[in-house]
């Protein structure tokens, strides 16, 4: 019995297997080939080519990223946030959709004789890209890649628009590669050596030099703005050469940052006819290309990088201010935090606004021992606390031999007097209500 099952088993198998064999075979079916995408921190190099012409390519430093290109000696430093925008689009966008196999040679019709644009990506992982011609709905661009040789794609505008900029894009513009908050010297020269250095410890910009100025403040306003210009305002452009060599230093800008690197910015003059000026740069390759403005937000001496105000007072804590002109006296005192005449007890508006112009007021040129005979004695202003102690007593003078706008201004204090705007002065006259 066991016998006979064996042997219909074998014939069972024997049939099965002919039946396998004669039976036609299914082809295996492929899904539609996908847009390759980078991982980006594997790819060391990007060459573009736009339209077969403006060809560059993009290359990872140790510091960053750099652009390279014919005519130029070395590399660009480039501008990290564009490079890893165009990084972004090759690992993340995908394409509109497959839209079928197309065979060697390539048909005229999707435009890959002369690529609108071609990208290759090197380094850990290999990539190429070719972009033809539009379709003809204007939906988007065909596209190659060497992942899926002979897939055709069509990838969209917005994509497409993002990889195609030119190698001037990627440049960094920044006349020094620096972070505000990181600065902690800064020195300034024309053309030489340097005519004033500001330094910077625990707390504000001190002055180290010129010697007269040496432990002195700077203003922290003006600062700002000239880190602001120096740091973070881009040039308008880049050059590898300007057109003389020659043409002599203008400005000469250096920056110590944190962990003891230095940074130095040098403008030079600009030729005849020319209406830009040009800097060299420690953190760039060839000359940046500053417009007149630019330059003079940097072109900044000693003076103007001063703290210049003449009077810090804590005007919340002010009771009586009172003002002689002549041989007039008006005082007036503050009750329920509003200002009042203290004679009749009417409300003074503005007083607080002046007293703010006060704070705020700045000497136009360096304070003088003493007057000219020219000068006359114009107003007092004394301010006390609650209590009536004095605060500060300000004393103004006109003198015909200032320039329009300015009257000067003296502490009692032996400090000397000081040109000021006489907007404040006026202001005064005009609020309070002294007798015609």
């Amino acid at each position: 019995m066991l016998k006979r099952f064996l042997i219909f088993l074998t014939l069972v198998s024997i049939v099965c297997g002919a039946f396998y064999l004669s039976s036609p075979k299914k082809p295996v079916e492929r899904a539609e080939p996908v847009w390759p995408v980078l991982n980006k921190d594997q790819v060391d190099r990007l060459d573009v080519c736009s339209l077969g012409e403006d060809c560059f390519s993009l290359v990872r430093r140790t510091d960053g990223w750099g652009v390279a290109q014919h005519g130029w000696n070395g590399t660009v430093e480039a501008d990290l946030t564009k490079v890893n925008s165009l990084l972004d689009v090759l690992a993340q966008d995908k394409a509109l959709r497959f839209m079928g196999r197309v065979s060697e040679p390539v048909p005229a019709e999707y435009g890959f004789e002369s690529p609108r644009l071609r990208i290759a990506a090197g380094g850990g992982q290999e990539l190429a890209i070719s972009v033809g011609s539009e379709n003809p709905s204007g939906e988007g661009f065909y596209a190659l890649n060497s992942k899926e040789e002979g897939s055709l794609f069509l990838l969209g505008e917005k994509m497409v628009s993002r990889c195609e900029f030119p190698a001037e894009y990627y440049y960094n513009l920044h006349l020094i590669s620096g972070n505000p908050d990181e600065v902690v010297a800064i020195s300034l020269g024309h053309g030489g050596s340097f005519s004033w250095t500001l330094v910077r410890k625990d707390g504000p910009f001190m002055f180290s030099f010129p010697a007269p100025l040496g432990g002195k403040q700077a203003s922290g306003s003006e600062v700002d703005l000239f880190l602001h210009s120096l740091l973070e305002v881009p040039a308008k452009g880049l050059v590898s050469s300007i057109p003389n060599k020659e043409n002599r230093i203008l400005l000469n800008i250096e920056i110590s940052l944190s962990g003891k690197k230095v940074e130095t910015l040098e403008i030079f003059e600009p030729g005849d006819g020319e209406k830009f000026y040009f800097a060299r740069s420690s953190s760039q390759s060839g000359y940046l290309v500053l417009s007149k403005e630019h330059y003079e937000q940097l072109d900044k001496k000693a003076f103007a990088m001063q703290q210049r105000n003449v009077v810090s007072i804590a005007t919340g804590k002010l009771g009586t201010v009172r003002v002689v002109q002549g041989n007039q006296t008006f005082t007036g005192i503050k009750s329920d935090k509003s200002w009042i005449n203290f004679e009749d007890k009417k409300p003074l508006l503005g007083i607080d606004m002046s007293l703010w112009r006060l704070n705020e007021l700045k000497f136009e040129a360096e304070p003088k021992a003493s007057l000219s005979e020219t000068s006359e004695k114009v107003m007092d202003l004394e301010l006390m606390d609650e209590s009536g102690k004095r605060v500060v007593k300000v004393s103004f003078y006109s003198d015909p031999e200032l320039p329009d706008g300015q009257c000067w201004l003296s502490l009692g204090d032996g400090s000397g007097y000081y040109p000021v705007s006489d907007k404040l002065l006026e202001d005064l006259q005009g609020q309070i209500p002294l007798r015609k």
